[in-house]
């Protein structure tokens, strides 16, 4: 089973890699300056693989043939993450129920770094954001090799 998922995960992962190192050869293209390209690509790689498990972990219930189903789910809960994220309201302008939400969603940890490292604030807090996503990575990876585990039966059956 971890085969399947990572393998899951990996194809996942570099479908949305490729998708997201286009704005980011735009900001070389563009010589918008950032603090330090290799962090912003480094954590660029760990979202990626976070969101991938993400996906690999919400389509492993429930168990369907109708690919619908697991889109409908996931956008769902990833679509209301983009808005609760700091994305497009910095987090410090939420309200206190707002920054808990959003203290769950790996996006506003991705969000603190990019943000971080283009207004060039230094390297405050970019521990604190790894730290976060590696552990939703872990977390996500994890839920889902057990719920696909669990759901194999009925998947095959």
């Amino acid at each position: 089973m971890w085969t399947i998922v990572v393998g899951d995960m990996l194809s996942s992962f570099i479908f949305g890699f490729a998708i997201s190192v286009i704005p980011l050869v735009l900001t070389l293209f563009f010589g918008i300056q950032l603090l330090n390209f290799i962090i912003l690509l480094l954590a660029l790689i760990i979202a990626n693989l976070c969101f991938a498990a993400l996906s690999v972990l919400l389509s492993a219930y429930p168990p369907t043939d109708v690919p619908a189903t697991t889109m409908m789910l996931s956008s769902l809960v990833k679509f209301p993450l983009v808005f609760i994220s700091g994305v497009f309201i910095p987090i410090e302008e939420l309200p206190p129920w707002g920054i808990a939400i959003a203290s769950f969603s790996p996006l506003t940890y991705f969000t603190d770094i990019v943000r971080l490292l283009f207004i060039n604030r230094g390297f405050y807090g970019l521990a604190l954001d790894f730290l976060a996503l590696l552990a939703f990575l872990i977390t996500f990876t994890i839920a889902a090799i057990k719920i696909h585990e669990r759901t194999l039966a009925e998947r095959l059956g």
